[in-house]
């Protein structure tokens, strides 16, 4: 997978070597069920995913694309989402992209790990 993301610099500092863990999920809810964007667990004191993370961003998928210029079916994806305007490229095999859909509403989550 190759990935190109926005982040913004000055709330979350990353440095050139960094290490870190990136989830995508259609929920913050531990239950797995839909929020619609509109969750806000912090005020129910109910536990979220985004409770262990450092950085957590909403956005949308806008743009789904396959190999271009092959007559075959597409073995590489890349899915485009747009945080508010930070934006991400999430490339590679099209059997790890296959539950991303243009429109569909995403988290990413993202926290620094220590070695």
């Amino acid at each position: 997978m190759d990935l190109i993301l926005d982040i913004n610099s000055w709330l979350f500092p990353m440095d050139l070597g960094d290490k870190f863990r990136l989830v995508l999920a259609t929920t913050l809810r531990e239950d797995g069920c839909s929020d619609a964007g509109e969750w806000a667990p912090q005020d129910l004191g109910i536990p979220s995913r985004a409770d262990s993370f450092e950085y957590v961003m909403f956005g949308k998928v806008y743009r789904i694309e396959g190999d271009e210029g092959s007559t075959e079916p597409s073995t590489r994806l890349s899915a485009y989402a747009s945080y508010g305007g930070l934006l991400m490229r999430l490339q590679g095999d099209a059997n790890n992209l296959h539950g991303f859909e243009v429109d569909q509403q995403i988290y990413l989550l993202i926290k620094k790990l220590a070695f």
